[in-house]
């Protein structure tokens, strides 16, 4: 993911360049930009190639070579060399991904010895579709190695493209645009489209018929400028005023860019260039120009903006994602992947994969430990939004005032100790699922906020009157019963319905004690790895206690007692044969802690009864020693 990142933080630094390119400059900072590009590729050659009006030719338009790729001459038609791909790229309008040559089919024998000619083992090649027809192909080939192309590298290199023509689009229409107006002379030539003339004292206005069909009019209307502006966008009036007393005050040129009124009802782009004749002694003159209709290229330069607001939007929600990864790093489900095969599992499996690919909220509901985590991720992961990372929030864990800043974010000096603007949870999770664990811990005020969210998908960050937008889906979980929590008035009746669409009971161990063995074994391989221990057997009637035990602190628990035994194993077979008791009224939870007692009693003996530094007990149990007190304490062991 960091290198996806990079690369959007690269596509995002070349697009700014890209639009401040000036016409002289734009041919360097591609070149520039396919440098760096390939560079971070590690590729050997690539660039763009042109498509020909007819579409007969493709030849190379700007290209960077590695020190080790073969030139290709400006002379070379493609279409001829690569037959098959042309078909595929240019008809078809396919995207062409070759890891290696041997992977063309036969018909492309022309390719591919064409392909080991240029040696080329690699190569993506992108059409750039502007209008109707492919325009530019967008080649990348590495010589040195074979390589996949990852449909993430894919996406970036096709927006990067489209960013290279786009530019290469705007140039193209600015020189003809210099073209025309060059063989316009305006003090001369009257014939030509879209002329006009404007007496900035009186506002009366002569146009041709083809200036007055770019500015929406009949041609037979007498025209003034009052009548003119009437016809243009209100937001652009102002400066079409500004600019003609400027031209009239100066007599420098007038060039303004504004909007006009279609017959369809939409708005289109005129560019009107003039300049004052200069009038008699003391009089003012008039202003002569030229309009023309510059829609499309204003389309293409929206276009070209959005494409870069998109590559930032995406960049920063990769950082929201990639933060989100690095603050949650670590912190491993306690529970692995297990969720068990007995017949409650299974039923609460059917259940997972009903639900999962609606996009509806669910409730899981359950006893602490019981595994309703790995049930959310079960139900993300098999969705829709499987793709992106399931977002969590625990409200137990926070003050109530903190969960609402996590949820929803804040502004910098929201309140006390805000030093900066913080994204929500929310917000990182557009797009994705958010897990609400504990949900019913949180305040009624901040209930009330999550119901809005949940109704219109809006919400506002603290310390902002802006309101945010967002596509999330909601998972909910609780050890408390709702309906409970309702009736007390601890919970709004409200927002539990629009929660309990759909319920899920996760059961408790006790309720499915043939999930305990692999459950167990599980536990044993994780912790033995940890510990690099290799647990072989464990004894029948172990096994048994395990099963019979009432576990109510479930699956938690059950991994607690598994890491202490792991400890004190010294072989192959797990100890568990203290917790074995001859007398059928064997207590298995006051065992454990017998059998705690005397493993720390053993290990206070081996350190002469020191507990802190190294070689205390401390350290031996691999636990804090302000812990070890505490232990000690409740299992009635004195300290010396």
């Amino acid at each position: 993911m960091d290198d996806i990142v990079e690369l959007q933080k690269l596509t995002s630094s070349i697009s700014a360049s890209m639009v401040m390119a000036s016409e002289e400059s734009l041919d360097a900072e591609i070149l520039n930009a396919l440098e760096r590009i390939f560079a971070f590729l590690e590729v050997d050659r690539g660039g763009l190639l042109e498509v020909s009006g007819d579409s007969q030719t493709v030849r190379v338009s700007h290209v960077w070579y590695g020190k080790r790729a073969v030139l290709v001459s400006q002379e070379v038609n493609f279409a001829e060399l690569f037959p098959w791909a042309y078909d595929h790229i240019v008809h078809q309008r396919r995207i062409l991904k070759m890891t290696r040559t041997d992977e063309l089919p036969p018909e492309a024998q022309t390719d591919r010895t064409s392909f080991m000619a240029l040696g080329d083992k690699s190569t993506l090649s992108i059409p750039i579709v502007i209008g109707t027809r492919v325009h530019h192909i967008f080649t990348i080939d590495s010589m040195r190695v074979e390589r996949d192309w990852p449909e993430e590298v894919v996406t970036q290199i096709r927006l990067l493209g489209e960013m290279f023509v786009s530019a290469l689009q705007r140039r193209e229409m600015e020189v003809a645009l210099r073209r025309t107006m060059g063989r316009l002379d305006l003090a001369a030539n009257s014939a030509g489209a879209g002329l006009w003339e404007l007496d900035p004292v009186t506002g009366d206005l002569w146009a041709t018929a083809k200036a007055k069909e770019h500015f929406g009019l009949p041609p037979e209307m007498d025209l003034t400028l009052q009548r003119l502006l009437e016809e243009i966008h209100p937001e652009d009036r102002e400066l079409i005023l500004e600019r003609i007393e400027e031209a009239r005050r100066s007599c420098e040129d007038l060039r303004v860019e504004y909007r006009v009124r279609s017959d369809d009802g939409t708005w289109r782009w005129l560019i009107s260039r003039g300049r004052s004749q200069g009038g008699g002694i003391g009089q003012p003159g008039k202003i002569l120009g030229v309009t023309l209709d510059v829609t499309q290229r204003r389309q293409l330069e929206q276009k070209l903006q959005e494409k870069v607001g998109e590559i930032e939007r995406l960049r920063k929600q990769l950082e929201l994602e990639n933060q989100y990864l690095r603050n949650e790093a670590g912190a491993k489900g306690e529970l692995g992947e297990i969720l068990g095969k007995s017949k409650a599992m299974r039923t609460v499996g059917t259940m997972i994969r009903q639900v999962a690919r609606t996009g509806s909220t669910v409730l899981l509901q359950g006893e602490t430990g019981t595994g309703k985590t790995l049930v959310a991720h079960a139900i993300h992961n098999m969705s829709d939004r499987g793709r992106r990372v399931m977002v969590k929030v625990n409200c137990a864990a926070l003050p109530g005032p903190l969960v609402e800043s996590e949820l929803f974010g804040r502004e910098k000096g929201a309140f006390t100790g805000a030093l900066s603007q913080q994204p929500g949870r929310f917000e990182i999770a557009d797009g994705s699922t958010l897990f609400l664990d504990e949900v019913a811990e949180m305040s009624l005020e901040t209930q009330a906020k999550l119901l809005r969210v949940l109704q219109d998908g809006e919400f506002e960050r603290l310390g902002s009157s802006k309101t945010i937008k967002v596509d999330v889906r909601i998972i909910a979980a609780s050890n408390k019963v709702l309906a409970k929590e309702v009736e007390a008035g601890r919970f709004r009746s409200d927002l539990y319905y629009r929660l309990n669409i759909f319920p899920i009971l996760v059961p408790p161990l006790r309720e499915r004690p043939d999930d305990i063995p692999q459950l167990v074994w599980e536990f044993v391989q994780e912790f033995g790895e940890r510990m690099g221990k290799q647990i072989r057997r464990i004894a029948q009637k172990d096994m048994q206690l395990l099963m019979t035990y009432s576990w109510p602190g479930n699956i938690r628990e059950l991994r607690n007692v598994i890491e202490h035994s792991l400890i004190i194993s010294p072989g192959e077979v797990l100890v568990l044969q203290r917790l074995i008791s001859s007398s059928e009224n064997f207590d298995a939870a006051e065992s454990l802690e017998e059998l705690e007692r005397r493993h720390i009693q053993a290990v206070l003996k081996a350190t002469h009864g020191r507990i802190k530094g190294a070689g205390g007990a401390a350290e031996r149990l691999a636990i804090n020693p302000s812990t070890l007190y505490s232990r000690m304490r409740k299992l009635g062991i004195p300290s010396k």
